[in-house]
């Protein structure tokens, strides 16, 4: 199984600032769908992305050696091979191969939630100081923007 990190390599970076449409189908548009495009496309030419997030699912790993665990809920993420798993939030639990589990407690926030618990996601840090570090899930991730700050309750820890 292939693992995906949150690094943010140049091919990711040209994959997110392709259009995607083609001249044919920008030409093909009335003119306010290309209006609304091009703002969309300023927008994102003055704000570029400068780092991604990715989200967490079951078999992510952590950085001392934890597999999150899956869970059963009616959200779910289409992966890589085309099977579906379960949306992993904060409160999720990750096991160790010695037995011991962890909880994760930080993650995506009011950015990206479910039931209003957020999302947990590469970076997302777990109450025995571990860190999920690796996804399985390629195709689906956040992103910063230049000049706009993550919101307050992004990958923070509870009460801070």
């Amino acid at each position: 199984m292939q693992l995906y990190t949150n690094e943010f390599t140049a091919e990711l970076k040209a994959e997110i600032e392709r259009s995607p449409f083609s001249d044919d189908e920008l030409a093909a548009m009335p003119e306010d769908a290309r209006s609304i495009i091009a703002e969309q496309e300023a927008f994102h030419r003055q704000h570029p992305v400068t780092a991604i997030w990715r989200i967490a699912t079951a078999g992510s790993q952590t950085r001392m050696g934890g597999m999150v665990l899956p869970v059963e809920r009616e959200a779910t993420l289409l992966m890589d091979d085309g099977s579906y798993t379960s949306v992993i939030v904060e409160g999720d639990c990750v096991a160790y191969p010695d037995g011991t589990l962890a909880t994760i407690m930080t993650s995506a926030g009011e950015a990206f939630s479910w039931r209003r618990q957020g999302v947990a996601l590469v970076g997302s840090l777990l109450d025995n100081d571990d860190e999920i570090i690796s996804t399985p899930l390629g195709s689906t991730y956040l992103v910063t923007r230049e000049g706009i700050p993550p919101q307050e309750d992004f990958l923070t820890w509870p009460g801070e």
